[in-house]
């Protein structure tokens, strides 16, 4: 009783941790359309491929995923659990929820799981209760896994402690009480991991190489575990295990590499290589040094056990994997939360035997038990209260307004044109096809892509986000709409089709970028006569480019924060370095005078930034008002009063698509504005067919 009371604390705590964010986060509940908002817009895939399972009974047509990445779509290939798990719960308690509010909900009920079978696995390795469930509430309150397990982040990062976990705990029971049994459980559940999260690969190596142990140890447990998981997941999905060794390496090289073309991923924060206080701010202070004293305790205890080489493994890895972002840290706190239970567990056995701490009084030693397991659970809690203040969700009734818009009201081919970041909200809102969302190049897909790979392999890719930039980015009108009508007709195929002939990356896409420059009907030409393409290339690619298909482009204000990448993406150099373009953005504080928070100042004809001339000064408050100020200056200004917001450029941008578009909402006679909700702008292009 007194274990099953322990347990539902540990649970109830993190679930309560989780639940107070949606009480404290201003925005997460729309009245006006009766559903919660996603944090992350991961979450909307997760839901598009759920709701796909329950009305279609499949999570795609034909295992082909024709709203991501379109044209041309990419094949399915994604861990089917989550889909599966919420259609099975959503069977259970339809009558009393629908489906976004369960997905909203379903992480704060997986994720303090974790702690329950931390606090098992701890009491496998016989510690106490108290070191045991300190544990536990460790394992609910890590810090990162927190932020992307509360309600409303709705995608497999709630199975990446659980599972683990699970095959772990499992692991140790087989050892422990010499059962095969328990190890085929094992086995099973490995093999549920990899219908769960893509990085499943990082467990199965590290069980793999601790097997060399299980010879050495003459134990035939861990063994059968790797047996019945190496079939399983055969059996589930084929040549996955080969994978492994010809491809799962490439991932990281993927994120790190997108020569020649501007690299998306290097803006993702969960990418970023962490310095040592974020990684500490992650883990939990408290969980990090608990966690490292406590592989004493693995190597006193455990030297004669399995867990000894694959944990110290794993944490190796974990830390060697953060390199690569702080997303792996997930990775590193599960061999620190077995060993931290070891660590209270040694204070309570009076193995720690440093300073004040050397006392065998039974009764001070309880007492410093319960004061250390203290110290060490309040700074992760602590944090993850801290955290709910920087949760904001990434959508509201405006972009819900605009989603319906397009649903209603545009062909069901549409292709939907907007920053990767809300693709699949608009592919799961607006049930449309995006062009670019939060999976970018899909990464996690190149160990598939063989030989029976439908597409080439280089697709999916990061080329859009750079096109898509340079059509904001550019002062021509006619070519912003001619780049946003090729990536909805053709896609990656006009770039792929040069980079054939030329096997050149940067010059193609350099002459791709010259000849949407041409007129219609004059590029095949251009291309012969400029660049030396036989004449089938040159038609084909002028075939490819004359394709139409309908599209729309949405525009808000969070754009304003991305103007810099945008620019700086979208004046991209193939040849050379990348000027680094003058951008800043910051909020009015003053009318009379005009004053910014980043230095702009507007003060009796006078216009300076941070002491520097101002050339031209845009008050933009519906319509523009221009004031003229230093012709010499390259500074332009932007007062854009209904927001509250003021944005300085450099001259050379101050006719780009960018500003037409976004700050003055001028659609420079190429689009026009048919829907507006807020900040949000729904555009469609002016007669598309007549351009050039």
């Amino acid at each position: 009783m007194r274990t099953l009371i322990l347990m539902l604390v540990i649970f109830s705590a993190g679930f309560a941790l989780r639940a107070g964010a949606v009480a404290t986060v201003p925005g997460i509940y729309s009245e006006s359309y009766s559903q919660p908002y996603m944090y992350d817009m991961d979450s909307y895939y997760n839901l598009r491929l759920a709701s796909n399972l329950l009305e279609h009974g499949t999570l795609s047509e034909d295992g082909w995923d024709r709203y991501s990445y379109y044209p041309p779509g990419v094949p399915l290939d994604y861990p089917p659990l989550l889909a599966y798990l919420t259609l099975l719960v959503y069977m259970i308690l339809s009558p009393l929820t629908g489906l976004t509010d369960l997905a909203f909900w379903l992480p704060t009920f997986i994720a303090p799981l974790a702690g329950v079978l931390v606090f098992a696995l701890a009491r496998s390795l016989d510690c106490d209760d108290l070191s045991s469930a300190a544990a536990g509430l460790l394992a609910v309150s890590v810090p990162f896994y927190f932020m992307r397990t509360v309600p409303g982040f709705y995608d497999t990062d709630m199975f990446n402690l659980v599972l683990p976990l699970a095959v772990v705990l499992s692991l140790q029971v087989s050892l422990k009480e010499s059962s095969w049994r328990y190890a085929v459980l094992g086995g099973v559940l490995m093999a549920l991991y990899s219908t769960a999260w893509n990085g499943w690969q990082i467990l199965y190596i590290l069980l793999a190489a601790s097997m060399i142990f299980s010879f050495k140890l003459r134990r035939r447990e861990p063994i059968i575990l790797l047996l019945v998981s190496t079939a399983l997941i055969e059996v589930l999905a084929p040549g996955s295990i080969l994978s492994i060794l010809f491809g799962a390496f490439r991932i990281p090289g993927g994120v790190s590499s997108a020569y020649p073309f501007p690299n998306p991923y290097a803006n993702i924060t969960e990418l970023q290589r962490p310095d040592l206080a974020d990684a500490v701010v992650a883990l939990g202070p408290g969980l990090l040094l608990a966690g490292i004293a406590g592989f004493r305790g693995l190597i006193r205890y455990q030297r004669k056990s399995v867990l000894l080489p694959l944990l110290s493994l794993w944490t190796v890895t974990g830390a060697i994997l953060m390199f690569w972002g702080i997303r792996f840290s997930e990775i590193t706190a599960l061999p620190i939360l077995v060993t931290s239970a070891l660590f209270l567990t040694d204070i309570r056995r009076n193995e720690i035997r440093v300073g004040f701490m050397d006392s065998p009084d039974p009764t001070f030693r309880k007492s410093l038990h319960v004061a250390v397991a203290t110290m060490v659970i309040l700074p992760s809690f602590l944090i993850c209260i801290e955290s709910y203040s920087a949760l904001h969700p990434r959508v509201n009734d405006d972009l819900m307004a605009a989603a319906d818009y397009i649903r209603e009201n545009t062909p069901t081919g549409t292709v939907v044109i907007c920053n990767w970041v809300h693709g699949h909200f608009f592919a799961f809102m607006a049930e449309r096809p995006v062009n670019f969302d939060g999976r970018l190049a899909y990464i996690e897909t190149l160990p598939r892509r063989g030989a029976d790979y439908p597409l080439d392999p280089r697709v999916p890719g990061v080329y859009r986000e750079y096109w898509q930039n340079r059509a904001l980015a550019t002062s021509d009108p006619v070519l912003s709409a001619d780049i946003l009508s090729m990536l909805a007709s053709s896609g990656d195929d006009a770039y792929l089709e040069v980079l054939k002939n030329e096997n050149d990356p940067a010059a193609s896409a350099i002459i791709l970028g010259d000849i949407l420059g041409v007129k219609r009907g004059e590029r095949a030409d251009y291309l012969i006569e400029r660049y030396g393409f036989h004449d089938g290339t040159a038609k084909k690619v002028e075939s490819i480019l004359n394709r139409k298909s309908d599209y729309v482009l949405v525009t808000y204000d969070r754009l304003i924060d991305k103007g810099y990448w945008i620019l700086y993406y979208g004046s991209w150099n193939f040849t050379g370095k990348t000027e680094e373009p003058l951008y800043s953005t910051g909020t009015i504080t003053s009318l009379e005078p005009l004053r910014s928070s980043d230095g702009l100042v507007y003060d009796s004809g006078s216009m300076k930034f941070n002491g520097v001339n101002v050339s031209r000064l845009y008050l933009v408050n519906g319509n523009s008002r221009i004031i003229e100020g230093d012709p010499d200056s390259d500074i332009v200004a932007f007062a854009l009063l209904e927001r509250n917001r003021t944005v300085v450029l450099q001259r050379k941008y101050e006719g780009s698509m960018f500003v037409r578009l976004v700050l003055l909402g001028d659609g420079g006679g190429v689009f026009r504005a048919v829907m507006r909700s807020g900040d949000v702008t729904v555009w469609e292009p002016i007669d598309e067919g007549k351009i050039k």
